[in-house]
């Protein structure tokens, strides 16, 4: 069985596999660690995270309260058929509301949050952060 090296111990020259995933971070205004599964530390430095899950048991549960972030976020809301899900995003008091597939960009230091309205099982939104510091 294959196993997961430590982050310090792959350059982004080599191919690798992370096996250890989702990897749990507290951040701010989550309800609940919050499942990652691409960091900027991973395969010798990324400019981006992903963070998210699937969220077919998350309708009418809010998963985080409004919150910032130091960095940009793309938003992905995808379902295994068009119209599959739906999510209402409020960014900095403006409500949006998102069929998948969708995305939504979220400038840094934005007041935001989501709501699930509906979600077939097999929907995922993921968090694409911005963090800018590839190496």
């Amino acid at each position: 069985m294959d196993t997961a090296p430590a982050p310090s111990a792959v350059t982004a020259a080599e191919p690798a596999a992370r096996l250890d995933l989702p990897l749990f971070r507290e951040i701010p205004g989550h309800h609940a660690p919050t499942p990652f599964y691409l960091t900027d530390d991973m395969f010798g430095g990324l400019s981006f995270e992903v963070a998210g899950g699937e969220i077919s048991d998350k309708v009418g549960k809010p998963v985080a309260a409004p919150h910032t972030h130091e960095v940009p976020e793309i938003y992905l809301l995808l379902s295994p058929n068009p119209g599959g899900a739906t999510i209402e995003v409020i960014a900095d008091g403006q409500r949006h509301e998102l069929t998948s597939p969708a995305t939504f960009y979220i400038p840094a230091g934005t007041v935001h949050h989501f709501l699930t309205l509906q979600a077939e099982p097999g929907t995922y939104c993921l968090g694409l952060l911005l963090t800018g510091t590839a190496r």
